[in-house]
């Protein structure tokens, strides 16, 4: 097959970068987009990358209009990575700035849905294309203090799954990847990351006086959650993800089977990457089955009697 045309965005560090350089290594060509050029990566450059400017932040009429100017630089794409955003600030529901979560689902979501748009178009003309979101474990697995980003990255995820149900007659692949907990800079874009210093970390008006339980209410969640993965010894590889990734869109590797052109299931629309992502969505599934099965009887419970039917005939 001749090379592939993808556009990668969030390209600056991180998994990102890992995609887009994995990319360019195999041969396809790749657009990479970073919100600065100072922030373009001297090594994608190297390996040939066409660097883009892209606020998520801005208007919706200038990110459909950097979308384009993607589409027109080789005159095709085949890959769309999804893949930049940030998280905004970790704080309990009650602490949090209004402004925060509006800040996540823009970038995060309004954005991603804006830019992606006319790739829609585009592959949908042609009837071929993959669409791929960065999604997060914390879309489905919720902990505390993490309500923006979850937020956004659930909303990523319904996203993902109404674009497979519209696109899969037209042979066009939408799927949401799931990192669990991953070595990037993620964390440093949110307003309350501090460094860790010492044991304790340091004290900050950041964390809360009152949602003081480090577990169940998520207290310096910023810096818990790394010491935890640290201790223990489970974190997730960049560049790993980026061959999983790869070989989600060429059907070879670990995914060869697992893709609809090898006899895999079109429904297969999410993949979890790292094993605290697979054992936490695994167990939400259970927790979820026994929700369901304990209200049985109550959601059995609310349909309008047969007898009663004849007086719906509009539904």
């Amino acid at each position: 097959m001749s090379e592939r045309v993808w556009v990668v965005t969030g390209v600056s560090s991180g998994l990102g970068l890992a995609i887009a350089a994995e990319v360019a290594r195999r041969g396809d060509k790749v657009i990479g987009t970073v919100r600065s050029l100072s922030k373009f990566p001297d090594s994608l450059r190297e390996a040939g990358v066409v660097p883009l400017t892209i606020d998520f932040a801005s208007s919706d009429a200038h990110i459909v209009e950097v979308a384009r100017t993607a589409l027109a630089v080789y005159g095709w794409v085949d890959v769309l990575i999804n893949n930049a955003g940030n998280t905004t600030s970790n704080r309990p529901v009650e602490e949090l700035r209004i402004e925060d979560i509006r800040s996540n689902l823009q970038v995060n979501f309004y954005g991603v849905v804006a830019f992606s748009q006319p790739f829609i178009t585009h592959f949908r003309e042609r009837r071929t294309g993959h669409i791929i979101n960065v999604s997060s474990v914390g879309s489905i697995v919720n902990g505390p203090a993490w309500l923006p980003y979850t937020a956004s990255k659930a909303a990523l995820d319904v996203f993902t799954e109404t674009l497979t149900h519209e696109l899969k007659l037209f042979n066009v692949r939408v799927v949401s990847v799931m990192p669990g907990y991953f070595s990037t800079n993620i964390f440093q874009s949110s307003t309350d990351w501090r460094e860790i210093s010492g044991e304790n970390g340091n004290n900050s008006s950041t964390m809360s006086k009152i949602y003081t339980d480090r577990v169940t209410q998520g207290y310096d969640t910023i810096n818990e959650l790394p010491r935890s993965h640290i201790a223990s010894g489970q974190i997730g590889d960049p560049e790993k993800l980026a061959t999983r990734v790869y070989e989600l869109v060429t059907g070879t590797g670990l995914l060869k089977n697992l893709v609809p052109e090898n006899g895999g299931k079109w429904e297969w629309n999410r993949v979890p990457l790292g094993p605290d992502c697979g054992v936490a969505l695994g167990n939400r599934l259970k927790e979820l089955k026994d929700n369901v099965d304990a209200f049985e009887e109550v959601w059995r419970s609310t349909d309008v009697e047969p007898e009663r039917l004849k007086s719906f005939s509009r539904g």
